[in-house]
């Protein structure tokens, strides 16, 4: 039976022995960012008409005022996954976030006292997570070629099988990471319940979730105050917490006092 070390140790290391986190800090970097996006979202699940986007790469007016990255698996440097957080940009009360219209007023009284009460130049909307199809197929290709670019399988395969299941912890890493860069305190998202669900398994816990809605598919609004989060899957998963935070390196800024003492945990 592992011990909590051990455990702690196999996280952080299946992972980061395949993939890495990397900040879309140049254009370039960016354009694999939108690349994949269009991949996922107008290709793989038609959320978007591709037809609108005729370089092949998926974008919006939120870009601009958000921060981006990748997953990136290390032997061939291939972009596997990505994340945004919509920041309210140089004019907060004037710059809405993308969930915002269609999905607030769905949660509870507290949760949207939450939102309201928390200042919005520090509010961010984790958005647009996309994980690629192609990378999940060639893991299980194994060795068999099969005309697909080169190179057509991994060969590490079965460890790249074992570090799938913690894409989502990457992205929450990369999450996190931006999150301290740009001061942000207070995350907010809408995900479908079933990666809520994966995600409390990891001890990813969000303050306030709101009721299942029609909204690109299946979705769930949540809202949370980061430093909580974190705190909280330290407490419940100190693994994933090592993986998250790379053993403590970046953590969220603490809200002001005013703001911790009106919050309310709600289902």
């Amino acid at each position: 039976m592992q011990t909590d070390q051990q455990a702690q140790e196999d996280v952080s290391t299946i992972f980061n022995s395949v993939f890495n986190v990397q900040l879309a800090t140049s254009p370039e970097i960016i354009n694999e960012v939108f690349e994949l996006r269009y991949q996922v979202y107008c290709i793989d699940r038609p959320f978007e008409d591709p037809d609108c986007f005729v370089d092949n790469r998926e974008h919006d007016a939120y870009d601009p005022r958000s921060a981006h990255a990748l997953i990136r698996h290390r032997m061939t440097e291939d972009s596997v996954a990505a994340v945004r957080l919509v920041m309210a940009g140089d004019n907060p009360l004037q710059g809405d976030f993308p969930m915002e219209a269609p999905c607030l007023h769905h949660m509870d009284q507290n949760a949207r006292n939450a939102i309201a009460g928390a200042p919005r130049n520090q509010v961010a909307e984790i958005s647009r997570m996309a994980v690629s199809r192609e990378f999940r197929r060639r893991l299980t290709e194994d060795k068999a070629v099969s005309g697909i670019s080169e190179p057509a399988y991994y060969a590490d395969s079965e460890n790249g099988k074992r570090a799938m299941p913690f894409i989502s912890l990457g992205l929450f890493a990369a999450i996190l990471q931006m999150s301290v860069k740009h001061g942000i305190t207070h995350w907010m998202a809408v995900m479908e319940p079933a990666q809520l669900r994966l995600l409390k398994r990891f001890g990813v816990e969000f303050d306030h979730v709101g009721p299942v809605l029609e909204y690109h598919g299946r979705r769930r609004p949540a809202f949370t105050e980061a430093a909580s989060l974190i705190e909280g899957m330290r407490n419940r998963r100190p693994d994933v917490w090592s993986l998250v935070t790379d053993g403590g390196r970046y953590l969220p800024a603490e809200p002001n006092i005013d703001y911790r003492a009106n919050i309310r945990k709600v289902a």
